[in-house]
């Protein structure tokens, strides 16, 4: 028997909890484990949100949905969903106000580097232990995979879904990343995540676009973050006046957040607001970019790029338009 199958005779307490600490010390802040069984009321309930026309223009989540919350339609051997979350939050700089001339307002995932990146790196490190362990790993996720990652998520224990459709976490609120890994490691599952919002509806009171149409329920057709980031054409009339200087995303829903009172700077050096754009971006500044290069090079590594060019300088004009400066758009 080799090193490999002789870990993966281990015992499965043992060899959970140390595929457990070996992504704490990768910088994951939180890490549950849940069956690769199917999620199936999440899914449920993306058909009838699918069928009833909130994904917009983003085809790519009507492209065989049910591998979405079945995993075993995709990995017929899969037996667990590492389901793994990441504190992004920042403290908002004293000196935003010093900023001369109009700025817009970004949202806070994308001040730092590129989370896809820094995620890629950990998940890669971590595939790699359980390999060595006699795993298999398929794939790791990070938002751009076929996978449920907030439903898999609350079963797993990192938190429960909120009204405005983000997972919130005991200890970090909702300003995190989720990855996944599925492997075919038959791992120890945790507690379901449970927790609710009670009567609150400060997320959906705040929304300016009515893109939150009922608890739990988001509308990507009114959201400003799909509006300025994933929309490829123009931003509704009807939308144009109410996006209150957000320029990329918004984090409107989250900031009210009652479960988001005591934020925790996030340690994972890449996300600092010194590695990428920060809170603001002045308005003229973008407008001017000449070209598609020159806008690659200045946004290089950030999530900015996700927007284009063309993208970014249809929100400036936007915000141009309506005259919003950074003390309006707080």
């Amino acid at each position: 028997m080799n090193q490999a199958e002789a870990n993966k005779t281990q015992n499965p307490d043992a060899l959970t909890q140390e595929i457990k600490t070996i992504a704490l010390d990768l910088g994951f802040h939180a890490v549950g484990i849940t069956s690769a069984d199917p999620v199936s009321s999440a899914g449920t309930h993306l058909l009838k949100w699918l069928e009833a026309g909130y994904a917009a223009d983003m085809a790519y989540l009507k492209k065989s949905p049910e591998i979405r919350f079945e995993p075993k339609r995709r990995f017929p051997e899969a037996q667990s969903v590492i389901a793994l979350a990441l504190n992004y939050y920042q403290e908002r700089p004293e000196t935003e106000e010093e900023n001369p001339g109009a700025q817009g307002k970004i949202a806070t995932y994308a001040w730092g580097e590129d989370y896809h990146t820094i995620i890629e790196h950990k998940l890669e490190k971590l595939i790699e232990a359980i390999t060595v362990r006699g795993g298999h790993c398929w794939k790791g996720y990070v938002d751009h995979g076929p996978l449920l990652e907030r439903a898999f998520a609350q079963r797993a224990g990192l938190g429960f879904i909120g009204k405005n459709t983000n997972l919130i976490t005991p200890e970090f609120g909702s300003w995190v990343f989720l990855a996944e890994v599925v492997t075919d490691m038959k791992l120890i599952e945790d507690t379901p995540a449970t927790g609710q919002c009670g009567t609150c509806t400060r997320c959906i009171d705040i929304c300016p676009t009515d893109a939150l149409t009922s608890p739990y329920q988001l509308d990507a057709r009114r959201c400003i973050s799909y509006l300025t980031i994933e929309n490829k054409g123009e931003i509704p009339d009807s939308f144009v006046s109410k996006m209150e200087g957000w320029l990329f995303g918004c984090d409107l829903c989250q900031q009210v957040c009652p479960f988001n009172g005591q934020n925790k700077q996030s340690d994972e050096p890449g996300f600092a607001i010194e590695k990428g754009t920060g809170p603001t971006l002045s308005l003229e500044a973008l407008a001017a970019i000449p070209d598609n290069a020159s806008f690659k090079k200045q946004f290089r590594g950030t999530p900015l790029l996700r927007s284009k060019r063309v993208g970014l300088q249809r929100n400036v004009k936007i915000l141009q338009k309506h005259n919003f400066s950074i003390t309006k758009a707080k």
